[in-house]
């Protein structure tokens, strides 16, 4: 370079280095697309080095390799004299400040570090707290109250099957009257069986009709007597058609309730293996199983009733009594 070149403004000195890039390559025929693909480099690229418009390059640091690769391209023989003025004039783009080591690496939090323990176990106890929450919002009620009831209902079941003397002097417990339905036929055939009865009379002798009055006479003298001996009892039989009972025994866990006719909740709670529901209510009865698999045995009023023509999805809802 000639000390006239030195003198010049760095940016007439790039524009008098552009004009000679530019003169070289019309000179070797080499177009702009040619000589960026030969580069790598954008066809802008080269149109800024050639105009002398080093701002509009990516950074100065770049700007002297693509200055030395694009001499080169054009084999000119001062290729380092240009990299050598463009470092006099903007610098060699080093950096100023030494680097800083790294004095010490932050050793990673580990499974086993006491604060991750402890903050598993607050994140597990808060995810058990929100269970529990969850669940008497979505089924409510307490434990205690749907065993009282349970208990309750039990406990006033052998109250409800006594005999009460007008004394006061006993107590006699006698069996539920079963208030299953009555079969038809039986009935049908019962009534065919008095009807033909009836149609075939048969007539006593003289004889036999004085024996059989004598024997009449004779039975109601005694019953007499023994009325004017024993105190009048009256019996306090329950309404067999005011409650209803049903008893469950689960092979697996489910859910259960029972409601009665009033809208009273009998049970609602969980049942598990080996567990029973026993519950009576006025009718009629509201019955929903959560899962009609888990149920070993199902009865009604004593008798054993089938769930599954009540069974959808194994999910059992029915009403007791069944209306036909």
């Amino acid at each position: 370079m000639s000390n006239d070149e030195q003198d010049l403004q760095p940016e007439l000195l790039a524009e008098q280095w552009g004009a000679q890039f530019k003169t070289s390559r019309e000179s070797l025929t080499i177009s702009l697309e040619q000589a960026a693909t030969d580069l790598n480099l954008p066809v802008e690229y080269i149109q800024c080095l050639e105009k002398g418009e080093l701002d509009g390059l990516p950074s100065m640091v770049f700007a002297r390799g693509y200055i030395r690769s694009y001499a080169k391209l054009l084999g000119m023989s001062n290729a380092d004299e240009y990299v050598s003025e463009f470092e006099r004039i903007h610098g060699t783009g080093s950096s100023k400040g030494a680097i800083r080591p790294v004095s010490r690496v932050r050793q990673q939090v580990k499974m086993g570090d006491p604060v991750m323990k402890l903050f598993s176990w607050v994140f597990l106890l808060g995810i058990i707290g929100v269970s529990i929450w969850w669940w008497q919002t979505q089924y409510g009620g307490s434990l205690e109250a749907q065993l009282e009831n349970v208990t309750g209902s039990e406990a006033a079941a052998p109250a409800d099957n006594a005999v009460v003397l007008e004394n006061g002097t006993a107590t006699l417990a006698i069996p539920a009257l079963d208030d299953s339905p009555v079969d038809k036929s039986v009935i049908e055939e019962g009534a065919g069986s008095d009807a033909s009865v009836q149609e075939e009379p048969q007539y006593l002798s003289a004889g036999e009709i004085e024996k059989l009055q004598k024997a009449i006479d004779s039975k109601v003298s005694n019953t007499t007597v023994d009325n004017n001996a024993a105190p009048e009892v009256q019996l306090a039989l329950p309404d067999v058609m005011s409650e209803l009972s049903v008893s469950a025994d689960f092979i697996s866990e489910c859910w259960v309730s029972i409601k009665d006719g009033d809208g009273k909740t009998l049970f609602n709670n969980l049942r598990g293996k080996g567990q029973s529901v026993n519950v009576k209510g006025k009718p009629p009865l509201s019955v929903l199983i959560g899962a009609a698999d888990a149920v070993g045995s199902f009865k009604y009023n004593g008798e054993a009733f089938d769930l599954a023509p009540y069974s959808r999805k194994n999910v059992v809802r029915l009403s007791l009594p069944v209306s036909e």
